[in-house]
């Protein structure tokens, strides 16, 4: 049976008679597209190359070294033995692993192990498989993200990659190791599947026996064992898909693990500039895998499908290949010119996707270093309607509070000669650990949690509290976790997230090993069109949970927690995971807080930083709506 992406209805009967799709486990395309005639991946005889490459960290730390492998017919595309595959889902969740092939023919089977110390081979975690059908084409699992989780999350029974709580210091405090999970019952598991076979992808068995050897492959893997019935899984396959906790990339030579996209950090350069090869065209072949490899990364992956309805789009259903053509993209990322793929990239990314969340970093490694800033540039003037929307807010609102002298810190109004009100104001939630800092306006650039302790210490007895989050654009999710902490004792709320990959919806309940929350104060949220991510994400709880107002205008939103990616190319980007930070009513059913949250009272930004004295028309606000707070 074939699978294809349909159009989509408003395309007139013309545009109709482009197959735009896909595709059987035969691999074949069918229909015609801007790279050529009818496409159809070759259907590979054998191992036409190998090369030894290194494995590095998100610090430019060599971990292992493993053969990259080249089909016939297949170019460059990289392609990983399952030992290898295993090898790198290791890395991520630090356990021990076996994988053999079932006495089902084609049937591959990956499982891993509890960490124990002192055990190389410790109990394994029952029911915890992930199965390769390669006669179905397909890749399943009933605990996929516990699979491709780390350690510690496992061992909390999170089996997510809500988030890394880091380690205690004396400006981070320890998070209890058990925290405390518990799945929403009206949203009940699903298995995990991607089906390589929509999307023309394979997975192929060859016998290595031989080729290990061979004297002149022994000497560059000494000790490797071939087997009759190796397989072999397209690399870029396990990058969109099982990693989606930690970035994995390839630069044509090495592979990199963990690194930030937004960074230009020396691991960054490392595995992308030094893998550069700057030319004007690109074959077929890679142009129609780099296409299906995006295709599957946001079908699995994108959580925000079902919700860009209410951001003025359309829906993306089930394939998002139907969209991209719809919206007149799909031959830009199709095409052979390298200049015209990487400049309809970040339009898909940033003019298109414009969640907020995804952000271009590079174009692909066809494009000379010179070019990146180039593209970069370019990629920012083509922000989408709603990208457009969060830095203008954001520009007027630092205006605003820069004309009315305002700035991160605590901000005091007085009645008479009495402080009655403090402002808290910070801009992103960030957890840098410095030794010692007391000033609060370097503590807000600096971490989040020190900040409001500190913060906290200097207001006393003032007995109501606005957060600011009017110029907040997020940042880490521990850090707005600990700053709710200082509202609400820490067991008596959650972080609930949902997770599109296997239907989930987990409440995350944790402890703090200190007292944190400050008694007979009134609190109130202070949210902009820019308050965005963990500053669209604190709100919600407030406002679902806490009880706590809600005033100024409706949050910029986001909720979907971040994947950084990479093209098969080399193009760099981070997106929304399938992972969604959400909020439950009273009856746990799942609220979409992508969107912002709203205000209990709306107020004209002119009235946000006004007057002689900053917040002084904010307090007589609040005065007239809560008088028995004050």
């Amino acid at each position: 049976m074939k699978f294809k992406f349909l159009t989509k209805n408003i395309f007139c009967a013309a545009a109709l008679c482009l197959a735009f799709a896909l595709f059987s486990c035969t691999n074949e395309v069918s229909g015609d597209n801007v790279v050529g005639e009818t496409y159809v991946f070759p259907d590979a005889k054998g191992i036409s190359g190998l090369k030894a490459s290194e494995v590095y960290n998100g610090q430019g730390n060599k971990k292992f070294t493993f053969t990259t492998f080249f089909l016939d017919g297949w170019e460059d595309i990289p392609f990983l033995r399952i030992d290898d595959v295993s090898k790198l889902i290791a890395l991520i969740n630090e356990r021990g692993y076996e994988w053999k092939k079932t006495a089902s023919d084609g049937v591959y089977v990956y499982k891993y192990y509890q960490a124990t110390a002192g055990s190389k081979y410790p109990a394994e975690w029952k029911n915890d498989a992930l199965y390769f059908d390669t006669n179905a084409q397909t890749i399943y699992s009933d605990d996929f993200t516990r699979i491709i989780s780390s350690t510690q999350n496992v061992n909390n029974n999170i089996g997510t990659v809500f988030c890394d709580w880091g380690s205690a210091s004396a400006k981070n405090p320890s998070i209890s190791e058990s925290v405390k999970t518990k799945y929403v019952e009206k949203y009940p598991k699903k298995q995990t599947k991607i089906d390589l076979g929509k999307y023309g992808l394979k997975m192929f068995v060859f016998d290595t026996t031989e080729i290990f050897k061979r004297d002149d492959v022994q000497i560059l893997f000494p000790g490797y064992e071939g087997y009759s019935d190796d397989l072999f899984i397209p690399f870029q396959v396990i990058a969109d898909t099982f990693l989606r906790c930690a970035d994995c990339s390839f630069n044509g030579t090495d592979y990199y693990v963990a690194i930030d996209t937004n960074s230009d950090n020396y691991a960054t350069n490392k595995a992308y500039d030094s893998g550069r090869n700057p030319c004007s065209i690109r074959s077929q072949l890679k142009a129609e895998y780099n296409y299906r490899n995006l295709c599957l990364l946001f079908d699995m992956n994108y959580c925000l499908k079902e919700q860009r309805t209410a951001q003025y789009k359309d829906n993306i259903g089930e394939f998002i290949n139907d969209s991209i053509f719809a919206n007149g993209l799909g031959f830009g990322l199709l095409s052979t010119d390298t200049a015209t793929y990487d400049t309809y990239l970040y339009k898909f990314l940033i003019g298109y996707i414009d969640d907020g969340h995804t952000m271009y970093s590079e174009p692909s490694m066809y494009q000379s270093l010179a070019s990146v800033r180039q593209y970069r540039r370019a990629a920012y003037n083509a922000s989408g309607p709603r990208g457009s929307t969060l830095d203008l807010v954001r520009d007027e609102m630092t205006e605003m509070r820069k004309d009315y002298g305002g700035k991160q810190g605590v901000f005091y109004v007085k009645d008479g000669n009495v402080e009655k009100m403090a402002v808290i104001v910070f801009d992103g939630f960030v957890g840098n650990d410095p030794e010692s800092e007391t000033d609060l306006e370097r503590l807000a650039d600096l971490n989040t949690y020190a900040f409001f302790k500190k913060a906290f210490e200097d207001i006393g007895s003032v007995e109501n509290v606005v957060i600011d989050l009017s110029c907040n654009g997020g940042g880490l999710i521990q850090q707005c976790f600990l700053s709710l902490c200082f509202l609400e004792n820490p067991t008596d709320f959650y972080l609930a997230e949902k997770n599109h990959l296997d239907n989930t919806v987990t409440k995350f309940y944790c402890e703090v090993g200190e007292v944190l929350k400050q008694t007979g104060k009134h609190f109130y949220v202070l949210t902009s069109g820019f308050s965005f991510s963990c500053g669209n994400f604190f709100p919600s709880v407030c406002k679902y949970q806490l009880k706590v107002p809600i005033v100024g205008h409706q949050s910029g939103g986001g909720g979907g927690v971040v994947k950084p990616s990479q093209t098969s190319d080399g193009a760099l980007f981070n997106t929304s995971a399938s992972a969604e930070m959400c909020a439950l009513d009273k009856n746990d059913n799942y609220i979409c807080i992508d969107a912002g949250v709203e205000v209990d009272h709306e107020i004209p930004y002119e009235k946000f930083y006004s007057g002689a004295k900053i917040y002084q028309d904010l307090y007589g606000l609040l005065k007239g709506w809560y008088p028995d707070n004050f």
